[in-house]
């Protein structure tokens, strides 16, 4: 029996001894132990999101953690697509600091590493998908259905906001002028296209379905649900 289950097991002899609320502090304390701190993820190249609970890797896909910043030039993909499949694929093998759940974020989750030196643009909001579905027709074409749209966000920076549009202290040697795939696509299909995905342009914070098809090239940024 390792530390982690004697403690739970003298707990559970106990339980009658101690109040409700110290037994919520030591149990609490036990599995802290073995959580990771914000600063240890930090150093490993992940960044939690207080906010949002979300752990992203701070380099973008392609470039290797040094131990304090971020080396190399990202990966280009031609669309979202490719850019999960990479991670799949580095998932299959044992992923990043040994978590294999990493994927492309959906939009509503991509805009939040936004952040505008000089504020956000004072005009100008977009409504975010409250959800997603996708299904297959009978030619086995990907056919999506247009949602309800839910909350609100600012479309981009103001334009005078230093590039790129992030904390640059998290997510170091982030390109300037980089788009950003989201998972997350448009139920508005062009002619002669695939679905739109919407992107995030991080020289100005904007973002849209309607910037990038998904057979253009922009870059990735890994994510992974919270421990």
């Amino acid at each position: 029996m390792n530390i982690f289950n004697q403690f739970k097991f003298c707990i559970e002899q106990r339980k009658s001894l101690i109040p409700a609320s110290l037994l919520l502090i030591l149990s609490t304390s036990a599995m802290s132990v073995y959580a990771e701190t914000d600063e240890q993820l930090s150093k490993s190249g992940q960044w939690h999101d207080p906010a949002t609970g979300l752990i992203w890797m701070r380099c973008s896909i392609g470039q290797s953690w040094t131990g304090s910043t971020c080396k190399g030039d990202p990966l280009e993909f031609k669309n979202w697509e490719d850019a999960q499949d990479y991670l799949n694929q580095m998932n299959k093998n044992g992923g990043f600091e040994g978590k294999n759940n990493w994927r492309v974020p959906q939009i509503k989750e991509l805009i939040t590493i936004r952040k505008c030196s000089t504020g956000w643009r004072k005009i100008g909001q977009i409504q975010l998908p409250e959800q997603e579905r996708r299904q297959y027709g009978q030619d086995h074409e990907l056919e999506m259905k247009k949602l309800p749209y839910g909350q609100k966000a600012p479309a981009n920076c103001a334009d005078d906001s230093t590039s790129p549009t992030l904390d640059t202290h998290i997510f170091p040697n982030t390109p300037s002028n980089g788009k950003y795939w989201s998972s997350s696509l448009s139920p508005w299909k062009p002619i002669g296209y695939k679905y739109k995905a919407w992107n995030v342009d991080f020289k100005t914070g904007f973002f849209a379905p309607t910037i990038n098809y998904t057979d253009d090239h922009s870059f990735s940024r890994a994510v992974r649900n919270s421990r």
